[in-house]
């Protein structure tokens, strides 16, 4: 397996138990050895027309209040439709943290690929965080992967970054891009506000972008940061708008009940925090 359009520096080693190492090192002259650490394994299956959606969110406490839309809508999907888990993937792209489950195991940042049977096979990549360090390699290999399961389109989910927050009581506003004028035309259609002339960061973002060079049609779609979390209103936009254009059924009754308008918070009195 090679990068694409034939890059060198990518290398694939499949060891025991189909796992997968990725060592990626620059080959000429004195440029700096980089490394990426895999730890991947992955059931072989057969998708009918799948489509990917990742859903990830950065893992780091001091961005989790305004940043983890994309894991939330991903654990309302996991909870309320039938997933089977068909992949793990370690790596040294993620934060360099451990984390203690619920029965005092301590493991390393983990996320999973999962499969729903449908119309279109519904792939979804989500877990415990985004990759911190190694973005672009890192959206290689998950775009290779993609390739591999015969994904044509990828949806990636996630906060806007570069706009002031909203207020808390402001209805969601759904934006994106996407990798062609059909994309967009799409995205237009289900009622996404085009983002135009700004930065657009991090993975999220950068997995769209690169999707056309593996030849997949890729969409961002995102909301706008301010909503206090939990992000109900702002996942109940996002799955809306994700189960017209991605073709799969969430029931989404009990998510609405509780996506009412949200109030500013109030500062106690000789507190310097809100509460």
């Amino acid at each position: 397996m090679v990068g694409f359009q034939g890059s060198p520096y990518l290398k694939s080693t499949r060891v025991s138990e189909g796992r997968l190492r990725w060592l990626n090192k620059a080959e000429k002259g004195s440029v700096p050895v980089v490394q990426l650490w895999l730890d991947f394994d992955r059931a072989e299956f057969k998708a009918k027309d799948p489509v990917m959606v990742v859903a990830v969110s950065t893992s780091m406490p001091q961005y989790k209040a305004l940043y983890s839309q994309a894991r939330e809508m991903a654990d309302y999907m996991l909870r309320k439709m039938t997933f089977e888990k068909v992949g793990t993937v370690r790596s040294s792209a993620f934060p360099p943290e451990v984390l203690v489950r619920e029965t005092g195991l301590a493991t390393l940042p983990e996320c999973q690929f999962y499969l729903s049977r449908g119309k279109h096979d519904i792939i979804l990549f989500a877990g415990d965080t985004s990759p911190m360090d190694d973005q672009y390699e890192f959206a290689q290999f998950l775009l290779e992967e993609a390739r591999a399961m015969g994904v044509g389109e990828l949806y990636s989910v996630g906060a806007r970054w570069a706009e002031n927050p909203t207020a808390p009581e402001a209805e969601p506003q759904a934006t994106g891009f996407a990798t062609d004028a059909h994309g967009v035309a799409k995205l237009k259609k289900n009622g996404v506000k085009i983002l135009r002339e700004e930065p657009a960061p991090f993975f999220a973002s950068m997995i769209v972008a690169m999707a056309k060079d593996a030849g997949i049609r890729g969409y961002k779609l995102a909301v706008d940061h301010g909503e206090p979390s939990p992000h109900t209103r702002s996942v109940v936009k996002l799955l809306e708008i994700l189960g017209t254009m991605a073709g799969f059924d969430v029931d989404i009754g009990d998510l609405r009940a509780k996506a009412l308008p949200s109030t500013p918070a109030r500062m106690s009195a000789g507190s310097t925090i809100y509460h």
